[in-house]
């Protein structure tokens, strides 16, 4: 294949080639060769394909390069998509200005961020009118100050521009919306933040999106139309950390109503605090006694719902626990009929508003009330089959959250109906897709039938840089004597290297159980010690334990993927149990159910798989490049004693297994 800078894929990543001539250390790898071959064929010829991209790989390389050939060749908008800020902040500070500078010709790359992230000048204007008393502090009221004086300093208008963290509640109130939004009718458009932003992204040949943003414009577009949506028409699509597609697309499928939303709702309409919102703005009585009467009975609907799921034990840590709801109308809807008032008031104060301005703040406020009423009235009467509904309270803050939701049980068919079959490439990559070496599970979990796949190995010599561990005559897992033992061999394996370890859970219980345990000893040994849900933040405590090369690292869920420690600084990666998921969680347990009523194996078809690719993950933190080196112990016996054992050994590297 010839790029349409003239260069051959081979004269860029081969030895001597342009990347080599450019970029020190830099080593040629055949598995990143093919994987840029893949895609690039990929791009062109119109196809799907899924790429499990092992550690070293060079990943970002094989695929920005053939996108940004077909970007520049088709005058096509190629979107990146990225899970976290760390991979996009490598794309945009690293690899994509690397590019930019040795490739032979321009390209444009944008960053596009959510709708919300950027400042309304509009907004913020009406909001230091009339608005200020919607605030409970002054905190709040000083924010409202420093965002004026901001404005004018601010390049792109966006919250991350923002020297510090805005309070949730204030920058709602100044985010650009689209129910508030005049577009060219406003007399900021020209300077308009947003709409700049948006002029940009129709010129861009590189697209770069987080999935969030990716799944709430393909929402929009589903519920909608394509004018609509957040981004530019596209049909070029590149998926990296692949593994989160479902995650993030059945949480922008799902519905959810709180107390804190409604809460949000209310004030904005009218604050009997600070006397102040719409309904004070606009001199409407009527419209105070509503939002009064629904406070009332926002109360009551919260408190039955408390008491529908009350007495029944949660799963959860801190505070949280989680409940399915099986049954439609299992509150009563309190909440309809006061709504129903406050809506028909808005469209009265809507029709006599004497400007363009008035009337779509009061719009605004209009589709934001149908919206909530729509949606909880779908989650009490359960009216989609296809969705699970559950509840959940969360009594972390100084007030109790609740939040009812309804989420679908399966996403593959709306990806199928609404991603694939819409564009004509969508490449998906990430070093964890692939379960006892094929896609199959991944590709019915996602809804792709027909796709290019390519299983792109690390380069890495693991037989030389890695010792799996399996300690002989550990107790199963579920019994009495399990905890004891894995504390015993914590405490032997951390002596082994001095610390330079995680030791990864899967649940807070038996971590801060085992924390407890061991923590003293190592104190003793000189071996400081770290454990998730402490008075450190995850971004702190990871740059702690980087900084101290004797040091422990206790974490669950968060730390299996995503943790990037390089060197000698983690040497030693323990995992406690294999990480199968207990399918309490309502979705969970829904998607297990479908699994059986259809006649299969949930275990082989969905727990299994899921437990394979979580253990990828956590090996896979511990070898980051050529020269790391270390163990994996994995402490449950499981892994030797049961059949699907294999499996999981079958799905990691190549690596010397001792048994001891």
């Amino acid at each position: 294949m010839t790029t349409s800078t003239s260069l051959t894929l081979r004269e860029i990543f081969s030895p001597g080639g342009l990347i080599s001539q450019h970029l020190d250390g830099y080593e040629f790898r055949q598995e990143q060769l093919q994987m840029a071959h893949e895609v690039s064929r990929a791009l062109t010829d119109s196809e799907h394909l899924i790429v499990e991209a092992g550690t070293g790989v060079g990943k970002s390389f094989a695929y920005l390069i053939p996108a940004i050939s077909l970007a520049l060749r088709a005058e096509q908008t190629v979107v990146i998509s990225t899970n976290t800020i760390s991979l996009q902040e490598q794309l945009l500070t690293k690899d994509i200005p690397f590019l930019q500078q040795v490739l032979p010709r321009d390209f444009n790359v944008v960053l596009a961020k959510g709708r919300r992230n950027y400042l309304s000048r509009r907004r913020l204007k009406n909001l230091l009118s009339y608005e200020r008393g919607l605030f409970d502090t002054l905190e709040e009221v000083d924010e409202v100050g420093e965002i004026k004086e901001w404005v004018d300093l601010t390049v792109d208008g966006s919250r991350a521009d923002l020297p510090w963290q805005p309070n949730p509640q204030v920058w709602d109130k100044v985010a650009s919306d689209r129910d508030n939004c005049l577009g060219r009718n406003c007399e900021t458009y020209d300077t308009c933040f947003y709409f700049k932003v948006r002029r940009e992204m129709h010129n861009a040949d590189l697209l770069i999106v987080n999935h969030h943003l990716l799944f709430s414009d393909l929402t929009i577009r589903k519920n909608s139309d394509a004018a609509a949506g957040i981004l530019p028409d596209y049909d070029y699509l590149i998926i990296d950390e692949a593994h989160h597609l479902e995650a993030t697309a059945t949480s922008h499928a799902s519905v959810n109503f709180t107390n804190t939303r409604v809460k949000w709702f209310l004030d904005s309409l009218y604050n009997e605090r600070g006397k102040a919102g719409l309904a004070t703005h606009f001199d409407s009585p009527q419209l105070k006694d509503q939002v009064v009467d629904a406070r009332e009975q926002t109360n009551k609907l919260f408190n039955s719902i408390v008491s529908a799921i009350g007495g029944i034990e949660g799963g959860g840590h801190g505070g949280t626990f989680t409940q399915r709801i099986d049954k439609g109308d299992f509150v009563e809807n309190v909440l309809d009929a006061p709504f129903l008032d406050i809506e028909r008031t808005l469209k009265r104060l809507r029709d006599d508003a004497k400007t363009d301005d008035d009337e779509q703040e009061i719009t605004a406020h209009h589709r934001n009330c149908q919206r909530l009423r729509d949606e909880l009235d779908m989650i009490i009467r359960q009216n989609d089959p296809d969705y699970v509904y559950w509840a959940e309270i969360s009594t972390r803050g100084r007030t109790p959250r609740i939040l009812l939701n309804a989420t679908p049980a399966n996403i593959n068919q709306m990806l199928q109906d609404h991603l694939f079959t819409e564009k004509n490439s969508v490449v998906m990559t990430s070093a964890t897709l692939a379960t006892n070496r094929n896609f199959a599970y991944f590709k019915a979990r996602v809804g792709i039938n027909e796709c290019r796949e390519l299983l792109a190995h690390s380069p890495f010599d693991f037989k030389e840089q890695v010792q799996i561990h399996i300690p002989k005559g550990m107790p199963d897992p579920n019994s009495s004597d399990f905890i004891a033992a894995v504390i015993a061999k914590i405490e032997y394996y951390l002596q082994l290297t001095h610390g330079k370890a995680f030791v990864l859970f899967t649940s807070y219980k038996m971590m801060d159980e085992v924390y407890d345990a061991v923590a003293p000893n190592l104190e003793d040994m000189g071996i400081s010690t770290f454990k998730q849900g402490g008075e450190l933040s995850r971004t702190d405590m990871l740059q702690a334990f980087r900084e101290d090369t004797d040091s422990v690292l206790f974490g669950t869920s968060s730390f299996w993927e995503g943790v990037d420690v390089r060197g000698e600084a983690l040497s030693n990666v323990i995992i406690t149990r294999l990480p199968f998921e207990v399918p309490t969680h309502p979705v969970m347990e829904a998607r297990v159910k479908q699994i059986k009523e259809s006649g299969g194996n949930e275990f082989f078809e969905f727990s299994l798989p899921e437990a394979i690719l979580r253990l990828k993950q956590g090996f896979g933190r511990l070898i980051r490049t050529q020269t790391d080196k270390g163990i994996v112990v994995i402490l449950d016996p499981r892994i030797k004693t049961r059949s699907y054992g294999r499996q999981f050994l079958g799905s990691l590297p190549n690596c010397e297994i001792v048994e001891e």
